[in-house]
């Protein structure tokens, strides 16, 4: 395999408020806690128990349409053959509390089945205590479990995330503890195994150290062993005996959370890439594994992220990506990121990179707006819009289904965190609809600022306290659409084709290349 060149980089760290040196010591109790659950029946009936959750606010629970406007906005889908839209906002994105009683009898049959079940997989997990002496000492000395940073490996997090941890690192600390599925709870069993994955996990708890009580002795103490870190990864790559091993792929992982971490763009998407070489050099039948699942899990949105904002395809539209993929499902009582709900979203997604690109090249290359390339682009627009229009209707019947359920906190959030994505989805699906159909345009962007302003509203109501991790996003695709408004509601119907095409091109590109940079 082509050897790889990981930059190195020296950070002293900036200043955080004092108060996160007590979130440290808190940390470090988790020893004491391990050194009583080890006594013989200590805490047994309750070592699977899960979070219990109080009955969510009342403002939370009702519909984001009726929050956001108290007209009928007619924004979501389009036909085939026209732009008349077949569903409102109100109809197509409830979450709760709209046509209740019409409903009722499906929601008392959905919570007599919750209440007969017990409490899911799917609430918040808790850390799992390990038993490897190694990891422990290594948690303690750092004051950090590695495990309470799972949130760090959620789908969104990427550019945006780092951005704003440079500027304030702050922010870290409210990530702490907050649980999701992810190949982060291997790493502590794992711990000792492999020489790379070991020194990965060091540097790792080290930067999370450094940022949250920066001084020059920790900075001292991370630069040395991300050094190490780096040089035993690359010794790795280098081994063919290595380099197909899930601790190389585990390494590869948890350096980018330190690059991320650390503010570094470019090593960042250095170490996002050279992951993506690793996992299309393995294949996908070679992630068999709950842990190496896990770690191709955590990875396909920040790939889809930067093939986005490079304008490049992406490999996971390959079929035998989206099989690995779509075999992460896992029936819950709740929402998870595991549920066929959020799959099948993201997997909508996959597509969205190769689209993009595609139409990009369509509208400025030498064969502009040649009719069968056009016509083939709009077949393929309106086959993801409709993806996400089935999505919108699937994840009104989930809330309705548990209208009347008592739902975790997790649930809520994950709900938000997945209409955002859709809703800037379908902003950007709008957009590159409207640049292949012309006649379509301007009643696609009636929809399409409808959607910004819906966007740019969410920002306002009840959201999970790591909500910036994917707010940024949201925010940066609706603003983009706004300010570009006025180009795409013009009216061409007097200019001829060459004129019309002309137009076009400006248009997109000016939208295009704003959005991406915004990112």
């Amino acid at each position: 395999m082509t050897d790889k060149h990981f930059p190195f980089v020296v950070s002293n760290g900036p200043k955080v408020p004092q108060g996160a040196r007590a979130l440290i010591r808190k940390q470090a109790m988790k020893g004491i806690a391990l050194a009583r659950k080890q006594k013989d029946g200590y805490g047994k009936t309750n070592k699977q128990q899960h979070v219990l959750f109080e009955e969510p606010p009342l403002k939370n629970m009702v519909s984001i349409g009726s929050m956001v406007s108290s007209t009928d906005l007619s924004i979501i889908s389009s036909d085939s053959s026209s732009c008349a839209p077949n569903a409102t906002l109100e109809s197509s994105v409830c979450l709760r509390g709209q046509n209740e009683e019409e409903h009722s009898t499906r929601a008392n049959a959905a919570l007599a089945t919750i209440q007969r079940t017990e409490s899911s997989e799917s609430a918040l997990m808790t850390p799992s205590l390990t038993s490897n002496l190694e990891y422990n000492r290594v948690r303690l000395k750092f004051g950090v479990d590695i495990v309470d940073l799972s949130i760090l490996t959620n789908f969104n997090v990427g550019k945006s995330t780092m951005a704003v941890l440079s500027d304030d690192p702050s922010r870290l600390a409210s990530l702490l503890g907050l649980y999701q599925w992810s190949y982060l709870e291997f790493v502590p069993p794992r711990y000792g195994s492999s020489e790379c994955l070991t020194a990965a996990t060091n540097c790792l708890l080290a930067r999370v150290h450094n940022l949250l009580a920066p001084n020059t002795e920790s900075s001292s103490i991370f630069n040395r062993l991300y050094g190490k870190a780096l040089q035993a990864l690359q010794d790795a790559i280098g081994n063919e005996n290595l380099v197909m091993n899930a601790d190389v792929l585990c390494a590869t992982q948890l350096l980018s959370l330190v690059e991320l971490l650390a503010s570094q763009d470019k090593a960042w998407c250095h170490h996002v890439k050279g992951f993506a070489q690793l996992v299309c050099y393995r294949s996908p039948s070679q992630f068999q594994t709950e842990f190496e699942k896990a770690l191709f899990a955590a990875h396909v949105g920040a790939i889809i992220s930067e093939s986005l904002i490079h304008n490049t395809h992406c490999y996971l539209e390959q079929i035998q990506w989206q099989t690995l993929y779509k075999s992460l499902t896992q029936q819950s009582q709740f929402l998870t990121n595991r549920s066929p709900l959020a799959i099948n979203l993201r997997l909508t997604m996959f597509s969205l990179p190769s689209l993009w690109h595609d139409v990009g090249e369509a509208v400025n290359g030498l064969l502009t707006y040649v009719h069968v390339d056009m016509a083939s682009l709009e077949k393929r627009c309106r086959i993801v819009h409709s993806e996400l229009i089935q999505w919108l209707e699937s994840y009104k019947d989930h809330c309705v289904y548990l209208s009347l359920a008592r739902v975790p906190e997790s649930e809520l959030a994950l709900r938000r965190e997945l209409f955002g994505s859709a809703m800037e989805c379908l902003v950007v699906v709008k957009r590159l609809l409207a640049t292949v159909c012309e006649p379509d345009r301007r009643s696609l962007e009636t929809e399409t600022q409808a959607l910004a302003h819906l966007i740019i509203d969410l920002q306002a109501q009840p959201s999970p306290k790591y909500s910036w991790l994917f707010s940024g996003q949201e925010v940066g695709v609706a603003h983009t659409a706004l300010l570009t408004k006025d180009s795409w509601e013009e009216d061409m119907s007097d200019k001829n084709l060459n004129e019309q095409n002309l137009a076009t091109r400006v248009r997109y590109n000016t939208w295009s290349s704003t959005l991406r940079t915004s990112h």
